[in-house]
């Protein structure tokens, strides 16, 4: 009687240390990554975590959680198809995703209002997954033997979306994800200008407001990007 005791102890430990509440920049729909179209997102860990019931679309009762998630943004700046690419770092693993559509919505609706769903695939299988041309389905349900590539899903212009990547392999392996394939312009195409400018007590700093989100890396150090007329000062460095 005391072996079963400790037994049960010892499994309702491991399941609620699983169900643990998610930290990282990223891994819930409010602190989701913003997609530039053109990038490759490298996310070399997947810290164990969430484990939350999500709304899904086109799948049995079967209760799709998300599993050690992270979470994706992006706006969609003329309609088309959406493709995109999950590369695990270990072609062992399973991943899993679900785009929604969250235009005028609260994102963390996501868990509650199955209408946002817009594609996904939960395929047991492991290795490559996405949405392509090699895809058939607009919801791939889990289980093995499902395929793990579904049809690209058509953006609206104007909308905005986010998407899930799902972990289900219990491990902390990471995985790429690039974006290609589909008509969608998910890029901003508007070139990024100067929104304000506002000089410190001191006169030798200004701080500058961009009308765009922006890579800090794009920047050159040397301040060669902006300059300041009347010239009256040379800039020597930006950050």
């Amino acid at each position: 009687m005391r072996f079963v005791a400790s037994y049960i102890f010892c499994f309702f430990f491991l399941g609620h240390s699983f169900a643990q509440t998610c930290t990282a920049p990223g891994q819930n729909p409010s602190t989701a990554f913003p997609v530039c179209g053109t990038s490759t997102f490298v996310q070399n860990t997947v810290p164990l975590c969430g484990g939350r019931p999500v709304a899904y679309k086109g799948c049995p009762g079967n209760g799709l959680t998300d599993i050690n998630p992270f979470w994706y943004k992006f706006t969609c700046f003329a309609s088309g198809t959406l493709g995109f690419l999950i590369t695990p770092s270990d072609l062992g693993d399973d991943y899993d995703w679900e785009l929604y559509d969250v235009t005028g919505l609260d994102p963390n609706l996501i868990y509650s209002n199955a209408n946002m769903v817009v594609s996904n695939n939960w395929s047991g299988e492991a290795g490559l997954t996405g949405a392509s041309a090699a895809g058939s389905q607009t919801f791939v349900c889990g289980g093995l033997g499902k395929p793990l590539f579904s049809k690209m899903p058509t953006l609206i212009q104007g909308h905005n979306y986010l998407l899930l990547i799902s972990h289900f392999t219990r491990t902390q392996s990471g995985y790429k994800l690039s974006f290609g394939g589909g008509s969608a312009v998910i890029t901003d195409p508007n070139a990024p200008g100067l929104k304000s400018a506002e000089a410190t007590c001191g006169g030798d700093i200004i701080k500058v407001g961009i009308s765009k989100k922006i890579k800090c890396s794009s920047i050159a150090n040397d301040g060669s990007d902006f300059y300041i007329t009347p010239g009256a000062s040379n800039i020597v460095s930006a950050t």
